[in-house]
């Protein structure tokens, strides 16, 4: 930590360095169009030392301000250092701040967090500004990084937004740099994501009855319980209840690493119906079937450890929905199906909220396929104005509709 006391900059560690008032000073460059530029001392810190880099700055064009004026706007940016108000900042690369915030900061995140920072990290913004001075990333220059990647996807600007916003969240904490040159970033429009195929409960049924084991009692779960893929691999036999019929949610699996669900609110309950007891039933079977004895975790690869979702995607869900003759589907369209089936039911969007374990509900809408909602709203707004026809006064609403379709 830097601060200032009294006439010394000083830093966590004991190092110090006097503050000295300084006024710079101001001279014309060029020759064409002139400007003032104002030249003065920075204190910083180098390799955890106090020292003192020179400053050119540039005050205004001649031709608009006076040299008695850009004294003044070179007196306004002095008086934070002679006033003790401003900590000398890292002279540090961006590359070694990187290097410090994984070994510091990212070790504290979820196995998979940190993987997705990293990743964004290391792929797309680090190669950039791996040899820039730290203090040189401007607001200027974020903007200029971002509007390069106008061309990709939303997810992948939000991505990128949001790992600049950590990286420089954690260099102002740690007063690296005074504040935060993501913090007010603009985002191009970039192109739509497209989002996982939402299935008809007949092309549901169609798929889980298609499937072998252990991929069946996944696909039961995934639709009847609207749970994550990284939960699924994560279940335990033990987060049964077989008594009471509810499963507890109360751990995720990211690349073979089980942490705590991806949110407070993913920690659950959720009763089953008899659907999913006879998939546990079919799933023991099966395990004991091949020979093998029922471990903690209720998915374990034939060679052990953890399936791997994408594998079983490609592996098994696109072959399989090239056969069958339904839209190709991911982990995530299970999920999106019994959000959408969950809503056209009429189940309040707070209740959705806590059996999809998010932690706002504009996350469980943004699950739910708008088409098929609206047409549902569509056909009831139909049914309405034709059982009206002809009726004088008001419209008479159905009190049992269900209220979260027409609202």
């Amino acid at each position: 930590m830097l601060y200032c006391a009294g006439k010394f900059f000083r830093s966590g560690d004991g190092a110090s360095m006097r503050r000295r008032y300084q006024v710079g000073s101001v001279e014309k460059r060029g020759k064409k169009q002139p400007v003032w530029v104002g030249r003065y001392w920075e204190p910083v810190l180098r390799d955890g030392k106090f020292s003192k880099t020179y400053r050119r700055e540039i005050l205004g064009a001649c031709t608009a301000i006076s040299r008695s004026r850009a004294q003044r706007a070179l007196a306004d940016i002095l008086r934070p250092i002679n006033e003790g108000l401003h900590a000398p900042v890292s002279a540090s690369t961006f590359g070694e701040f990187c290097a410090k915030w994984q070994a510091d900061a990212l070790v504290n995140y979820r196995e998979s967090t940190r993987g997705f920072y990293l990743r964004t990290a290391e792929r797309w913004i680090i190669p950039y500004f791996k040899a820039w001075p730290l203090e040189d990333v401007t607001p200027l220059a974020v903007q200029q990084f971002i509007n390069n990647f106008s061309g990709y996807s939303r997810s992948v600007l939000k991505h990128l937004r949001t790992t600049l916003g950590c990286i420089f969240t954690s260099a102002v904490d740690w007063r690296y740099v005074g504040s935060n040159p993501a913090g007010r970033l603009k985002l191009p429009r970039g192109k739509d994501v497209q989002q996982a195929q939402v299935l008809t409960v007949a092309e549901l049924q169609k798929i889980m009855a298609a499937l072998a084991e252990p991929y069946k009692t996944m696909a039961v779960l995934l639709a009847h319980l609207a749970v994550r893929e990284s939960e699924v691999m994560a279940l335990r036999w033990a987060d049964f209840d077989l008594a009471r019929r509810v499963l507890t949610v109360q751990r995720s699996e990211y690349r073979g690493a089980v942490d705590e669900t991806k949110t407070k609110r993913g920690r659950r309950e959720l009763p089953y119906g008899e659907a999913v007891a006879q998939a546990l039933l079919s799933l023991e079977a099966h395990i004991r079937a091949s020979g093998s004895s029922l471990g903690a975790y209720l998915f374990v690869a034939p060679k052990g450890g953890f399936y791997s979702p994408q594998r079983i995607t490609q592996k098994v869900f696109r072959p399989l929905a090239r056969g069958l003759g339904v839209p190709a589907f991911t982990w995530r369209s299970f999920r999106r199906s019994a959000a959408t089936a969950l809503q056209l039911a009429g189940v309040d969007i707070a209740v959705v909220q806590q059996v999809l374990g998010h932690s706002e509900p504009g996350m469980s809408l943004h699950y739910m396929d708008d088409l098929k909602i609206r047409r549902a709203a569509m056909a009831q707004l139909d049914a309405l104005l034709a059982a009206q026809a002809g009726a004088e006064g008001p419209f008479l609403l159905d009190p049992n509709r269900p209220k979260s379709v027409l609202m």
